[in-house]
């Protein structure tokens, strides 16, 4: 293979790696923090453009291995019974062939890989939303629980307020009564000092 397919094959690897890397079921932490490096560090950025502008020159190889397959091909059906070169023709086409394969598989899972990564993304996304979701519905649970015990706390202090102005009430009406009985018994007290009075004074 010459330099461009060993390191177009070099890639194929390479992806067929990070594929994996991105269908293992690793714990969320993990892949939170994996995605997070990627979609944050300049470095990654920078590969990413690069190997943009590397999958266009496999695109271009790409057509030209189809060229020459079909090449191949019209000069396999025209070619006579010349066997060395047939053999030739045979290996010329077995390694367009080779390149064909290479180039599209390569270009074919760098689709897969954007596809997917961008699904896990998602994904990842709409996890951290349900956790956010699921804290706020914990927290606001949390404050509907303190709300129902500060009610009932509220309640309880209110009977036991409405408990004390009855018992005021009871004793505010005994006081009343005191109050009449101390007035009617210092009226007979005044009657019964001014018979006595009146009582010397006859004496007298």
């Amino acid at each position: 293979m010459t330099i461009y397919f060993t390191t177009i094959f070099f890639i194929l690897v390479v992806e067929m790696f990070i594929f994996c890397v991105i269908v293992l079921p690793l714990p969320s932490r993990w892949r939170r923090a994996m995605f997070k490096f990627a979609s944050t560090s300049p470095l990654v950025d920078k590969a990413l453009n690069t190997l943009r502008i590397v999958f266009g020159f496999i695109f271009v190889l790409f057509i030209d291995a189809v060229n020459r397959l079909q090449r191949l091909n019209e000069n396999e059906e025209e070619s006579h019974h010349d066997h060395s070169y047939e053999e030739s023709l045979k290996a010329s086409k077995f390694y367009a062939q080779r390149n064909l394969y290479l180039t599209g598989f390569t270009l074919f899972l760098s689709l897969i890989l954007e596809r997917t990564s961008s699904l896990v993304i998602a994904m990842l996304k709409k996890e951290e939303e349900l956790e956010d979701a699921m804290k706020e519905h914990v927290s606001s649970t949390q404050d509907q629980e303190r709300l129902e015990t500060m009610e009932t706390t509220f309640k309880n202090k209110i009977t036991a307020l409405k408990v004390e102005v009855e018992e005021l009430k009871k004793q505010e009406k005994d006081i009343e009564n005191l109050k009449k009985q101390i007035a009617q018994q210092t009226e007979e007290y005044n009657q019964l000092r001014d018979r006595h009075e009146s009582l010397k004074q006859k004496q007298a």
